[in-house]
């Protein structure tokens, strides 16, 4: 009993770790966009000479950024709660909005990633580009799905271990 113990604390760590390496690659993107915002507006206003496409790497870069910290902030709790009313409905209550929570957003975000996903190939079958520098958008539309993805595995992880009783610290 031990080992499976063991396997399965190593198991979480590890999706922790991966979790945390896709965070930290969004992190990364991040700083490239801010490179590239402040890089267009010297161009601009300073050299008078647009970069084209800037808008397009910005909104693309921008929705991977999400996508890529939102599977480990809800990892980590690292998202906003509102608990105004934890007084009031007390600990069950409390237990049972977190799990209504999560069957909600598990259920939710399947119904978005059956959409991006329907889309991705979409873009992709059909070579949709973007308008000024012709990137493929299947690509962003694929890393927004997997981001979903990920974010909707670690919920219905968070849920099961919710219901068996595994997280500790519930308030």
């Amino acid at each position: 009993m031990a080992d499976v113990v063991k396997t399965v604390k190593g198991a979480r760590d590890l999706a922790g770790h991966l979790l945390q390496g896709v965070a930290h690659l969004g992190g990364l993107v991040l700083f490239v966009i801010m490179l590239l915002v402040s890089t267009t507006v010297f161009y601009r206003y300073v050299l008078n000479q647009p970069i084209l496409g800037d808008q397009e790497l910005v909104e693309i870069g921008m929705s991977l950024v999400v996508m890529m910290a939102m599977p480990f902030a809800g990892l980590k709790g690292a998202h906003i709660r509102v608990d105004i009313l934890d007084e009031v409905i007390g600990k069950a209550g409390c237990f049972l909005g977190d799990v209504f929570t999560r069957v909600v957003s598990c259920f939710v975000l399947f119904l978005l990633i059956r959409k991006t996903w329907d889309k991705t190939w979409d873009a992709h079958k059909y070579g949709d580009v973007t308008n000024m520098i012709e990137l493929p958008v299947w690509i962003a539309y694929g890393a927004i799905t997997a981001g979903m993805g990920l974010f909707a595995l670690v919920l219905a992880v968070q849920l099961i271990e919710q219901l068996r009783g595994v997280i500790s610290g519930h308030e």
